[in-house]
């Protein structure tokens, strides 16, 4: 079968898409101290360089449990940070062997040791779950009650209101950042509170706004004069015609925002404690001030991204259907 130009174009936009996760893959392989460097494929352990690495860099570097080592190998003395491995074995007898195999995988899988021996990252994965979760499903139900109120613009207070709302497009939340955060935790009490991150994400917003206001003003005006000469009321209009039509502009709502509220990094470290952090926040603290273990930061990404990709290919259909909503017209 003869592939057309078309078809070469798409092969390789899709290998130019999916080659950073290739990438991502693969450094959550590679050493700390190989991070500079690029690799196609997960770089080979030296036993040379493994056996001149001081155990203070091990123990720096990797995060080795310097008290787990000794338990492995029968040391009940202080151990010299600056020794050399090669050192170490030959002092207390060790085969060079021996120190490798137990040290090798540690050091190619040490992100993965660090983030899923890690129940912060678990409880981050919760959290991220949480407010996200809460966040889309109070949020829709904000926008598609705002869309409802404004669809059409048909008076004047609606037009100021929806206007008031597309400023937010051109302010940015740095400026307001200080009174908010005075506002959640001298007023409200939510110091280190997972809803700090839900009220900021499900407030009034730009995008939202624009996507069910758009959307609902196209529903027929007859659906609604219809519920009225039966006796519906407005409640009994937004819940029997305007939320089974809602689903293309909540699946455009939710396509947008998702990402944004799972990889909110300065909010939470803003008005979280390290206690209580979400994934990106939890992740950025593996850059610390001395060293950086790029290794965990790759894995706790690679593993962050995974939810996404789950939630985008399980509701794929849904997702493309609302992206085509608003470029073919019957």
């Amino acid at each position: 079968m003869r592939i057309g130009g078309i078809g070469v174009l798409l092969l390789l936009y899709c290998v130019i898409t999916l080659l950073p996760f290739y990438f991502l893959i693969i450094r959550s392989f590679v050493p700390t101290k190989d991070s500079t460097q690029l690799h196609l494929w997960p770089p080979k352990i030296s036993t040379d360089s493994l056996l001149n690495a001081k155990l203070g860099s091990m123990a720096t570097f990797y995060n080795l449990d310097l008290e787990a080592f000794k338990t492995e190998f029968g040391i009940d003395e202080y151990l010299n940070q600056n020794m050399r491995l090669s050192q170490l074995a030959a002092k207390y007898h060790i085969p060079d062997e021996k120190v490798i195999a137990y040290l090798r995988p540690f050091v190619m899988y040490n992100g993965w040791y660090n983030i899923l021996g890690n129940r912060a990252f678990f409880r981050a994965i919760w959290a991220n779950v949480y407010i996200c979760a809460i966040s889309i499903l109070l949020g829709g139900m904000l926008g598609i009650l705002t869309g409802t109120g404004l669809a059409g613009l048909q008076t004047r207070w609606q037009t100021y209101i929806y206007q008031s709302y597309l400023l937010q497009m051109i302010i940015p939340p740095v400026m307001v950042m200080v009174p908010t955060y005075l506002i959640f935790n001298r007023y409200l009490h939510l110091s280190n509170s997972y809803w700090n991150l839900i009220l900021l994400n499900i407030k009034g917003g730009a995008l939202s706004t624009m996507v069910f206001t758009s959307y609902i003003a196209t529903i027929p005006k007859e659906i609604e004069e219809s519920i009225e000469i039966d006796g519906g009321s407005r409640l009994t209009y937004l819940w029997h015609a305007v939320l089974p039509l809602a689903k293309t502009p909540f699946a455009v709502f939710v396509s947008i925002m998702l990402p944004l509220f799972w990889n909110d990094l300065l909010n939470g470290r803003i008005y979280l404690n390290p206690d209580k952090y979400t994934l990106m926040p939890l992740i950025s603290s593996f850059a610390g001030q001395f060293t950086t273990n790029f290794q965990a930061i790759y894995a706790g990404l690679l593993c962050g991204l995974l939810p996404m990709i789950v939630v985008y290919l399980a509701f794929q259909k849904l997702f493309v259907r609302s992206a085509l909503a608003g470029a073919v017209k019957g």
